[in-house]
């Protein structure tokens, strides 16, 4: 089972469980609320089923008529019984049909007794009449636990599965997102540790390769001159491809200070940056706010990669926002575009062209650290325009 279904199932189980449990808890409440309120009107009934019973003689006909309406308006009862507690024996023998032990001697001491009998509910109470002392004894079959309990059961079936179709819907999609993520930030940095190995442990091959040339036998100094020349630049490459790695691990995984950062004039900027073989228009000057070394490091990249592929000048076009540079080079394969900005990542048509392919994923990194993207326009054979785009700039 791939990882993210297995996820995605576990999060739904526990989510649906709670939500089970809850409802649980949600339906023996309402059955017990339902029966206690049921029980109330039972006792209402009880003392109008009494009222109406032994009044007839003590009330006006008016007030009668009264109590004869609540009795009837009242719910149904299937059983209405007067026990005469004269004989308390004969009483508690009748009572104990539908009443425990327990529930007698409450009943005795005052109370109003509830209780349940078969599929009946009643309520027991003492009634005190100039003709006698008499236990009235009221049973009806309640039809609202039953229906209440099934509709909420149905509503409670209804709504478990509705959660559990759209929780397993929801944390499938995020587990996806999630793992994907994951998987694409992994292979990234596999491929990311794969490629910088390469890139150092081929000058060290060289250097390594050359000492031993050196050694296997006595040489002039004009040979080891040689030697220790081709050293140094195998070694200068390494220094310089470790340079390039620390710089972009400390774009990706270091915090921005924004109390820290220089207001940039991108003219002034870009003519510190010129070595003379740029040509820089200027529509509309912007200011941004970044820190000026990162910004260095990320337009120098992008500038030198043109350089490196164009025999022409390159043209650096700013205006309202937008950063524009222009070469003439050998362009990027369309299938390569997608791809230039991933660490070490080098077109098809660069193989004769020495480069890392660390300098426009360290470019992109650092421009996105302040607010900007890059977009990327080219044609094979005629050349590559890059344009950077600010978000938040000042005219």
């Amino acid at each position: 089972m791939k990882a993210s279904r297995k996820i995605s199932i576990i999060y739904s189980l526990i989510t649906i469980g709670l939500i089970l449990i809850a409802a649980v808890v949600f339906y023996f409440f309402s059955s017990g609320y339902t029966q206690n309120l049921y029980f109330k009107y039972l006792e209402e009934k009880a003392h109008a089923v009494a009222e109406a019973k032994f009044s007839v003689d003590e009330v006006d006909s008016e007030t009668y008529q009264d109590v004869v309406l609540r009795r009837k308006n009242s719910i149904p009862t299937s059983n209405e019984l007067f026990i005469n507690l004269a004989d308390k024996k004969a009483a508690e023998k009748q009572l104990s049909i539908y009443l425990n032990a327990k529930q007698i001697k409450s009943l005795f001491s005052g109370n109003t007794v509830d209780f349940e009998k078969g599929k009946e509910v009643g309520s027991s109470f003492i009634y005190y009449d100039n003709t006698g002392t008499f236990a009235v004894v009221v049973l009806s079959c309640n039809p609202y636990v039953k229906e209440i309990g099934s509709v909420l059961g149905w509503a409670i079936f209804i709504l478990v599965l509705l959660s559990a179709s759209i929780l397993y819907l929801i944390s499938r999609l995020y587990a996806m997102r999630m793992l994907d993520r994951i998987d694409k930030d992994y292979q990234t940095e596999k491929m990311f540790v794969n490629n910088a190995s390469h890139e150092i442990n081929n000058p060290l091959t060289a250097i390594q390769g050359e000492c031993e040339v050196a050694l296997m036998r006595d040489r002039s100094n004009e040979e080891y001159k040689n030697s220790l020349q081709r050293i140094s630049g195998e070694t200068n490459r390494i220094i310089h491809v470790m340079r390039e790695l620390l710089q972009f691990s400390h774009t990706r995984s270091g915090k921005l200070q924004k109390d820290n950062l220089d207001e940039i004039c991108l003219s002034e900027f870009i003519h510190r940056l010129s070595e003379g073989d740029l040509v820089i228009n200027v529509v509309n000057d912007f200011s941004v706010s970044a820190d000026e070394g990162l910004l260095h490091i990320a337009i120098k990249n992008l500038v030198s990669n043109a350089r490196k592929y164009s025999d022409s000048p390159v043209v650096i076009n700013i205006n309202h926002g937008l950063l524009q540079i222009e070469d003439k080079g050998i362009g990027i394969p369309k299938s390569d575009i997608a791809h230039i900005f991933e660490p070490f990542y080098r077109a098809e048509n660069t193989g004769k062209i020495k480069g890392n392919g660390i300098g426009l994923a360290l470019a992109k990194s650092i421009l996105e650290r302040f607010g900007a993207s890059i977009r990327v326009f080219s044609q094979e054979g005629k050349g590559t325009t890059m344009n950077v785009i600010f978000k938040n700039y000042k005219a």
